[in-house]
C-alpha cells in the first residue's frame, strides 16, 4: 500500500492586505481575460448589436470589476471570521458562480424576458457564461493558490 500526499493550502487567516491585493490581481486578470473572451466570442457568435452586455467593451469591464469587488469583500469576511478561509471559500465560491449564472440561464430560457438588455441569442448568452467561468477560475486560483503563498 502506498500513501499519497496532497499539497496543503493555508489553514489560517491571511493578512488583510494580502486579501486586498489578491482581489486587485483577480480583478485585473479577469478583466483582461474577459475582454479576450468577449473579443473571441464576438468573432465566432452572431451577437445582435442591441445586446447591451456585449455591445461595447465597457460593460465587460464594469460588471467584471463590480462582481469581483463583491467576491473580494466576501472572501475578506470569510477570512476574518473563519479559521480556514480557503476551505470555506471552496464551498462559497461555486454557489456564487451558480447564482451569477442564473440571469444568463433565464436569458437562454426566455430571450425576450429582460427587454432592457436587447436581443439575447444563444451565442451571446454563452459568451456571457464563458466570461463568468473565466472570472471564476482566475479568482479561485488567485484566492486559493496565490494569496496563501508568502
Amino acid at each position: 500500500m502506498t500513501s499519497t500526499t496532497v499539497p496543503s493550502v493555508a489553514t489560517s487567516r491571511l493578512p488583510f492586505t494580502r486579501v486586498l491585493l489578491a482581489g486587485v490581481i483577480a480583478i485585473v486578470l479577469s478583466v483582461i481575460a474577459n475582454l479576450v473572451v468577449r473579443w473571441l466570442g464576438m468573432l465566432v457568435a452572431n451577437v445582435p448589436a442591441d445586446f447591451v452586455p456585449l455591445a461595447t467593451f465597457q460593460p465587460t469591464i464594469i460588471y467584471t470589476t463590480l462582481f469581483l469587488v463583491v467576491a473580494t469583500l466576501i472572501f475578506a469576511l470569510i477570512n476574518r471570521f473563519t479559521s480556514n478561509p480557503i476551505r470555506v471559500w471552496y464551498i462559497v465560491a461555486p454557489i456564487g458562480l451558480l447564482v451569477s449564472l442564473l440571469p444568463d440561464v433565464l436569458l437562454l430560457v426566455n430571450p425576450s424576458g429582460i427587454p432592457q438588455v436587447g436581443t439575447a441569442t444563444t451565442g451571446a448568452v454563452l459568451i456571457l457564461m464563458a466570461m463568468h467561468l473565466v472570472g471564476f477560475v482566475i479568482t479561485m486560483w488567485v484566492f486559493t493558490r496565490w494569496a496563501p503563498r508568502t
